[in-house]
């Protein structure tokens, strides 16, 4: 079988730990079997980084693929420093310029069909328009959060805000083919000016072999009622609500920080205590991640310290099995204005559905929310609103004492997000992109799933 060899440009990739590194070492560790050989372009081992500050060496395993690793460099351009002074970075923009001068010495040996730069960190771009221009190979363009979009991200002035968005529709415009990961993304990205038949959705999703031959995680009560929250919870000490474009900071889109963080939780959790004590005694929350600091405080302040159980980073296989031994995964994300749609679905989602356990969904309206309805795999609440979340948790807590538990999702219904079958949509895509052709013959997992697929 003829094989096309694909270079992947990925700066997180194991054994760094996080959210950031595993759509790609699954994506690795499948592509072989579709015919595709994946050569990995991606940082060294030593650099520390602050978004994924935690190595999970488990997940190299099965993901045998040749590696190149770039370290950052020691001495630093003048050119860089005097950006990263005047702010007009994008990111790990050092490293980005390594790496690139690294991928045109590997593209020049030959025997590359296409490119794929997954993003972020977004300074990686430049390495794909690169050897597109100068080597003439396909390039792909994997965006696992909507770049400049991403509310998130946030700039000190509205040049910079301009600038940042300027290079995004560089690299929609110039890119082969885009990934984007949810439906919402796709309709911005064409908006934008990707092309409309080469951009496709491929979402993030599970891998059914990190979910076999599990042990039961056992907390201490044999009563309580164990919610999970797989992830990192942002800090606490934002100001309440939607943010807004002021003298030193401008957003693309305007989002309520909060709800990536445990504010609203903890106070749905105090609210649950006055209101309904019973219930608000058998409730125990287990928090595996990165946890900011600033939670510690608000959990004093609301007295939950006997009902919080932070239990830091732990492998990933380790954090699957609290999942699936859990009474309800807890699933956030930030609020978004009123008649706006999300552009992303938290990655932890899938997961978290492929628990079988019911999620208690803070979601703003968007792909995400859509699926747990059309999935009814549990209840989906508004981001930011404690009371409507409070109701949710003591719904699920009494129902289960009542032996009537809010069900969670058959795992058979989500075969359109198995890291197995998304691996093989972006065979199709690189293969289509060596190929020079213009389309693929796949429809994104989410609507095939609302036709009932």
């Amino acid at each position: 079988m003829t094989m096309t060899r694909v270079l992947v440009v990925a700066y997180y990739y194991p054994p760094r730990g996080g959210a950031g590194t595993q759509r790609f070492a699954k994506f690795c560790k499948y592509l072989p079997g579709f015919g595709v050989e994946p050569v990995v372009l991606t940082s060294g081992i030593t650099e520390e980084n602050r978004n994924a500050p935690h190595d999970d060496p488990s997940l190299m395993s099965g993901s045998e693929v040749g590696l190149e690793r770039v370290d950052l460099p020691s001495r630093r351009r003048w050119s860089r420093r005097m950006a990263r002074r005047l702010r007009l970075g994008l990111d790990e923009d050092e490293w980005a310029d390594a790496a690139g001068t690294r991928a045109v010495q590997m593209a020049a040996d030959g025997g590359f069909d296409a490119v794929i730069t997954t993003l972020s960190p977004f300074a990686c771009y430049r390495i794909g328009e690169r050897l597109r221009r100068d080597f003439g190979i396909p390039w792909i363009c994997d965006l696992r959060d909507p770049w400049a979009l991403d509310g998130w991200r946030s700039y000190h002035t509205r040049f910079h805000a301009a600038r940042d968005l300027g290079h995004m529709r560089r690299a929609l415009t110039t890119a082969d083919w885009v990934i984007a990961n949810v439906p919402e993304a796709k309709k911005a990205y064409v908006a934008m000016g990707a092309p409309t038949e080469r951009t496709v959705v491929i979402p993030n999703g599970f891998d059914d072999e990190d979910f076999q031959d599990l042990e039961k995680v056992q907390w201490a009560g044999e009563d309580a009622f164990d919610l999970v929250h797989m992830g990192t919870f942002h800090g606490v000490d934002a100001r309440e609500g939607l943010t807004r474009n002021g003298f030193a900071k401008v957003r693309h889109r305007q989002i309520d920080p909060l709800g990536r963080s445990g504010y609203y939780l903890l106070h749905a959790m105090a609210r649950l205590r006055q209101g309904a004590p019973e219930a608000w005694s058998r409730l125990r929350v287990h928090l595996y991640g990165n946890v900011d600091n600033s939670h510690r405080a608000l959990i004093e302040r609301l007295g939950l310290g006997e009902s919080v159980v932070t239990h830091g980073y732990v492998p990933h296989r380790e954090s699957i099995a609290a999942l699936c031994s859990s009474d309800a995964v807890f699933v956030p994300l930030h609020g978004v204005p009123a008649g706006e749609r999300a552009l992303v679905v938290p990655g932890k989602l899938y997961e978290a559905l492929a628990s079988r356990r019911p999620i208690l969904a803070a979601l703003p309206a968007g792909d995400g929310a859509d699926l747990v309805r059309q999935l009814d795999a549990g209840l989906v609440v508004p981001p930011t609103d404690a009371a409507c979340l409070g109701e949710a948790l003591q719904t699920m807590i009494e129902a289960r004492e009542r032996g009537e538990a809010v069900p969670g999702c058959p795992r058979a219904r989500l075969a359109g997000f198995d890291r197995r079958y998304l691996t093989r949509l972006l065979a199709e895509v690189c293969d289509a992109a060596a190929g020079g052709r213009s389309s693929v013959s796949f429809d994104s997992p989410f609507p095939a799933l609302a036709r009932g697929g």
